[in-house]
């Protein structure tokens, strides 16, 4: 007596809207002009979040640059040269000492928290804790 061999047929699912698994879903992690993905991304925040806040803090650290220079005793048109700025921004940024301090105002317009605080957190309340069980109380259950 042989058996012959036997097949596995796989179980069919029931059918399912594609766009409802996140499996089937193309995350594409393309980053930005900053880093190439942005899981490996530097930035404390995300330049699309909130896209005036890379600008700002690119223009203070370039002023700040520009003040430092200036104090070695580098020339007007050097600095302007380098930055590719006229030489009066330079002047002006000189005179102002460096990158403009930022004001209350200006804080207050970026978002509260940012993306990777916010996974860390919750937006739900806590949950309603469960009351506490009497041990030791004698109770009967009955099924009808």
């Amino acid at each position: 007596m042989t058996l012959a061999p036997t097949t596995l047929v796989p179980e069919t699912l029931a059918p399912v809207r594609s766009d409802t698994l996140p499996e089937n879903t193309r995350y594409k992690d393309d980053g930005c002009d900053v880093s190439p993905t942005c899981l490996e991304c530097p930035l404390p925040l995300c330049k699309y979040d909130d896209p005036g806040w890379l600008q700002r803090e690119s223009r203070r650290t370039r002023d700040d640059e520009i003040f430092r220079l200036r104090q070695e005793r580098v020339s007007v048109a050097e600095i302007s040269q380098r930055f590719g700025i006229s030489t009066r921004t330079v002047h002006r940024i000189v005179q102002r000492g460096g990158a403009t301090p930022v004001s209350i105002a200006e804080e207050d317009d970026g978002p509260l928290i940012s993306l990777r605080e916010l996974a860390a957190s919750s937006l739900f309340r806590a949950p309603t804790p469960l009351p506490v069980l009497r041990v030791g109380a004698p109770t009967r259950i009955t099924i009808n």
